[in-house]
């Protein structure tokens, strides 16, 4: 099996519910797979709810969903994927764990892929079967996973190894619109996008780059250059310039940024200047070149060309089909 499959494939994927689970987040994953279906006119995408013993799972928020028991190897053997939702806790180590690493170890040797939303990602992580690829988690755990001898990162989602895991909240929508481009091109992910009102399709190195929210767990240091590149988006500062500002040295900034966020400080920068002419361009009537200036690019090819690199379109392109789904 491949994360790149072909039109005709049909993916099973098992939903796997611990109690507490956010209903929320397993929404952000259902929710797009049903519009990728609609949209291409097939059922591309099937999903059944599990549960540890089966029977009526309750949510954080009271809500209940019929499960299938994870003893159903019958129903487990016909995956391809399966993704576990968890609820928030305090203490990561409190998550009733016993009974789950069984069949999950057994999914893993049938080369199912395993997801994680959240503190999900911690039932693999304590199978053992995040061993040998990135991954991530609720961000509240991430230093204290850290500190126990795990390699969790600060990026948004990852998806690599036959894994795939997500700090949780709108995240895992960013992540199953991220599969759903692997799986059915760019094209379809940006009409599910729309759909679910998502106005960007992010990376797997991604943080939240137009997230204004103090970042999580970002020291002082590295919110203040953040800051002064948000607040510098139509004449961008050099790394020098902000060195100079912030006073820390080049070598330092390049290190936290990769320590927090995974991505170089010129590629966190070119996101961010991205994003507001991505806004602009829906947002506003300014005129492509006036965008482009307004989001620090003194070259009109070379703004097409980042422009239709992250988004997948040119900017007339995207502002021109845009215009038409509006007034359809």
């Amino acid at each position: 099996m491949s994360l790149y499959i072909t039109n005709n494939k049909k993916w099973q994927i098992g939903i796997l519910l611990i109690p507490g689970y956010n209903m929320a987040e397993m929404a952000h994953i259902v929710e797009p797979l049903k519009v990728a279906n609609h949209a291409l006119g097939r059922t591309v995408y099937d999903w059944r709810l599990f549960s540890l013993r089966g029977g009526a799972l309750r949510s954080s928020c009271s809500m209940e969903m019929d499960t299938l028991p994870l003893s159903d190897n019958l129903a487990l053997d016909r995956l391809d994927a399966m993704v576990v939702f968890a609820g928030r806790v305090e203490n990561i180590y409190e998550l009733p764990l016993k009974g789950f690493t069984p069949p999950l170890t057994r999914l893993a040797n049938n080369g199912t892929f395993l997801g994680g939303v959240g503190t999900g990602s911690f039932y693999l992580y304590r199978a053992g079967l995040l061993d040998n690829c990135r991954w991530t988690i609720d961000h509240h755990h991430l230093g204290g996973i850290r500190q126990q001898g795990a390699t969790p990162n600060h990026a948004t989602f990852n998806v690599n190894n036959n894994r795939f895991t997500c700090q949780g909240g709108s995240t895992s929508l960013d992540m199953i619109l991220h599969i759903i481009h692997l799986h059915h091109g760019k094209s379809l992910a940006i009409t599910v996008a729309e759909e679910m009102n998502c106005g960007v399709l992010r990376t797997p190195k991604e943080h939240r780059l137009d997230n204004k929210i103090s970042p999580y767990g970002w020291p002082n240091s590295l919110q203040q250059v953040a800051s002064l590149m948000e607040n510098n988006i139509d004449e961008p500062l050099s790394l020098s310039e902000i060195s100079g500002y912030a006073g820390l040295g080049k070598r330092q900034i390049q290190r936290l940024f990769k320590v927090y966020i995974g991505i170089s400080p010129s590629i966190y920068y070119l996101e961010k200047r991205l994003n507001h002419a991505h806004k602009l361009l829906f947002e506003s009537e300014l005129s492509v070149d006036a965008i482009a200036k307004h989001s620090g690019f003194s070259s009109l090819p070379s703004f097409y060309k980042c422009y239709k690199k992250r988004f997948g379109l040119p900017p007339l392109k995207a502002r021109h089909q845009k215009a038409l789904m509006w007034s359809a």
